[in-house]
């Protein structure tokens, strides 16, 4: 038994029999890391209601605690190494079960009895409908479920989310005590970001001219690192701005905040939320969505054309809430309001303070100030937290930023979505071209006005520019001039899937432009010259875009 757990029991001794003693002892050795925030929160219920209430309390928390009868004794705490024993030991069991499902039934009964064994561990099968699918990818799809790494990473994300809930509930994740997301979550996650930085400066690429980087030292080149990312993001807005400054577009902020229930936590004071329904951030976030898609279709039906960003960050308790900055025609404002409040207040519109603190709506006087100037601050504060200070809750922003990159990574939360731009990976290749040998000889080629236009304006990082020249926001994809252009690659993955990689660009569905012409070999490399050079630049990006995109 444990010191932690001594003093669990020390915190709690008093309350109920002997043999609730033994339970309780029980429960905190189990789960020692968080015993002492287990003991507490048990003494306030005691207090509040009475020992048996702190005791049905505290056997739920510990059947949470653990993943389930099928994860053979896996808990939400277990530590990699035990983790990825056990996703071993599913491989090959899900390899033997699929190859005899598959030797009895046929295709599509053996892909149905894969789904119902992977639903007894709350996972499904990664393809949307058995019955639709092609053949090849219900195949892919089997022997994905089949490899440890697929299991390993659908554990650790059950874990991450399991027990950062948990932790919300406790009330570890709040202004006070951690705010967006609980100081053991935001460590783990570091450490995550750390082993993955390990792994790219272990690997070195070479291509066919002999050139030889290290993987991390290209990541660090794209948007991956942050100050990159950040400085991608706000040239993107600036150029939308302008763009709707010379169309005569009136810019727009909203603000949605979702109904009380949501809240584990009110701010001021900072306290528990007796209306709290236990909806977790990614809960949250799925309900903003489905406001979303209706909010889309009613504008879609009115011709409402919107362009901007939506931008999601977290309360100080983790719940997400949506900015949307949008650029419209001005005899469409009034209108494109009603129906962002018609459907933000759908749901328990009529509580107490919905009116007022359910969707806040701003015109942008460009008189008084700019639209980036506005959005800047959300871009800053959710990336690394530069030029901000303080954040809205007076912590240290750039502390804070590494927060919300873990709560956004633990929920799987997008960030940032651009509204009605042209396409960013088209932008990206073409600032690519644009600096390639190649590129004086393939305008010269083509000998078009309007393409040397779109590679001249990217290359100068103008995004109004290429906003004009692309036809404009709003502008379906299929109608945009240039176009990002893949290929399928010759050898499937390993999971017997096509994979498509991108070459360059095609311009009006005739000319093709590759960006992308080097073979590599990725490999491993040697560490000495990297063990010290894993920096938050880099770690802490978010998803990592494939490194050899940012080569040429």
């Amino acid at each position: 038994m444990s010191l932690w757990t001594d003093e669990a029991l020390t915190i709690t001794e008093g309350y109920g029999t002997h043999e609730c003693r033994i339970f309780r002892a029980k429960i905190f050795d189990a789960h020692s890391f968080l015993c002492l925030i287990l003991a507490k929160k048990y003494v306030r219920t005691a207090k509040a209601k009475d020992y048996v209430a702190a005791n049905d309390e505290l056997r739920r928390y510990s059947e949470r605690l653990v993943l389930g009868a099928r994860f053979q004794g896996i808990y939400i705490d277990s530590p990699d190494e035990d983790v990825k024993r056990f996703a071993e030991q599913r491989s090959l069991n899900m390899t033997g079960l699929s190859a005899s499902y598959l030797k009895q039934f046929g295709l599509r009964k053996a892909a149905r009895m894969v789904q119902v064994r992977l639903k007894s561990y709350g996972f499904g099968l990664p393809i949307k409908d058995i019955e639709q699918a092609k053949d090849e990818d219900i195949l892919a799809a089997i022997a994905r479920v089949s490899d440890s790494a697929w299991w390993r990473r659908e554990i650790r994300n059950l874990q991450d989310r399991t027990l950062e809930s948990l932790f919300i509930e406790l009330g570890l994740v709040n202004r006070i005590a951690g705010i967006y997301a609980s100081t053991f979550s935001v460590t783990r996650k570091w450490q995550q970001w750390l082993r993955n930085d390990a792994i790219l400066a272990s690997l070195e690429a070479e291509n066919d001219l002999g050139q030889v980087f290290n993987l991390l030292d290209l990541a660090k080149r794209g948007v991956s690192n942050l100050v990159n990312r950040r400085n991608e993001l706000m040239t993107r807005i600036a150029g939308l701005e302008g763009y709707a400054k010379e169309q005569g577009h009136t810019a727009m902020f909203y603000t949605m905040t979702a109904p009380s229930k949501y809240h584990a936590y009110h701010s001021k004071p900072c306290r528990p939320n007796p209306k709290y329904n236990n909806a977790t951030p990614a809960e949250t976030h799925a309900y903003f969505n489905k406001i979303w898609t209706r909010i889309r279709a009613a504008f879609k039906h009115e011709e409402i054309k919107p362009y901007g960003i939506r931008v999601v960050e977290p309360h100080h308790d983790g719940t997400p809430h949506w900015h949307m900055l949008f650029f419209m025609a001005p005899n469409q404002v009034e209108r494109a309001t009603q129906i962002i409040k018609r459907y933000t207040l759908a749901e328990d519109g009529q509580e107490a303070g919905a009116e007022l603190r359910r969707l806040k709506v701003e015109h942008i006087d460009p008189t008084k100030g700019s639209a980036i100037g506005y959005v800047a601050k959300y871009i800053a504060k959710n990336i690394d937290g530069e030029h901000v200070g303080a954040d809205l809750y007076g912590h240290d922003a750039i502390d804070s930023a590494i927060r919300i990159k873990a709560w956004a990574s633990i929920w799987d939360i997008r960030q940032f979505q651009f509204i009605g731009s042209p396409s960013v990976t088209v932008w990206r290749e073409a600032r690519r071209f644009a600096t390639s040998e190649a590129a004086q000889e393939t305008l010269e080629r083509i000998g078009s006005d309007q393409l040397t236009a779109i590679v001249d304006a990217c290359d100068k990082g103008d995004f109004k520019a290429f906003v004009e020249l692309s036809g404009g926001a709003t502008v379906p994809l299929k109608d945009q001039p240039l176009r990002a252009l893949h290929v399928a690659k010759e050898t499937p993955n390993k999971y017997g899937e096509a994979i498509k990689k991108l070459i360059g660009l095609c311009f009006k569905g005739v000319a093709t432009i590759k960006t992308h012409i080097r073979e590599w070999i990725v490999r491993p490399t040697d560490l000495s010259a990297k063990k010290n050079d894993f920096g938050m630049g880099f770690a802490l990006g978010g998803a990592n875009a494939p490194p050899l995109e940012f080569c040429q």
